[in-house]
Formats: structure tokens, C-alpha cells, sequence
């Protein structure tokens, strides 16, 4: 009977252990890089703003990729004349579309002007080199 109990007491202490070793080894995972939203710093900070999805959808794709989407988004939405009829964001009648979507459309042209400025930098250190 005794060695019955103090089995079952073991029992329950591994089971306890392994608990916590798997909820440790999840937070870990949780605090890891790969569940973090990608950044890249030859962006601008009001480019990733504004390109990046919330998490989780920012896990789905790298940050090129999200430049690519919007800046082709941006060729819908961003018309200087306000015309938002091509745009194919199902919201884009909302208020609260219309009131963010200048600000989205100065962060997503503001991507290709720290892409090309990169590039720039990189041509005039070429240049230096020579």
C-alpha cells in the first residue's frame, strides 16, 4: 500500500516537471526571433509602419515582400486626385480607411525613397573606392 502511494507521489512530481519544462520551452519559442515580425534596416521607420501587417500576419512574408504588396496597393490607392474606384481594400469607404490612408500612402512612397537612398550610398562608396 505504501509502495502504491509513493509511486503515485513520483508520478505526479515527473508529470509537474515535465509541465513546467514544456510551458518554459514554449515561452521560449514565444520570445524567439522567429515569432517576431521581420525588420529591415535599410527602411525607413515610417516605411515598416506603414507596410507591415499586425502579428501574426507579419510572420506569413519578409519585408521585401510586404514593400512589394503595398507599394503595387499604393499604385491603386494613392491617386493624387483622391480617386479611390481602382483601390481593392473592402473597407475603402470606411472613415476609418479614409482618415489613415494619407498617412499609409506617405509611408509606403517613403519605402522606395530609403530604398533608392540606400542605393545611392551604396553607388557614392563604389565611387570612393575607384
Amino acid at each position: 500500500m505504501r509502495k502504491n502511494h509513493l509511486l503515485k507521489m513520483r508520478q505526479r512530481l515527473l508529470r509537474s516537471i515535465l509541465l513546467l519544462i514544456l510551458l518554459g520551452g514554449f515561452g521560449v519559442y514565444l520570445k524567439s526571433s522567429c515569432m517576431k515580425c521581420p525588420t529591415d534596416d535599410s527602411y525607413s521607420p515610417e516605411c515598416l509602419k506603414s507596410v507591415i501587417p499586425p502579428w501574426p500576419i507579419c510572420l506569413f512574408h519578409d519585408v521585401p515582400t510586404f514593400v512589394e504588396h503595398s507599394e503595387d496597393a499604393a499604385t491603386r490607392c494613392c491617386k493624387e486626385d483622391g480617386d479611390l474606384s481602382e483601390c481593392k481594400c473592402p473597407h475603402k469607404d470606411s472613415e476609418k480607411f479614409i482618415d489613415h490612408i494619407d498617412e499609409w500612402c506617405e509611408g509606403v512612397a517613403a519605402c522606395s525613397a530609403s530604398f533608392s537612398f540606400e542605393e545611392d550610398m551604396e553607388s557614392e562608396e563604389l565611387v570612393g573606392l575607384e
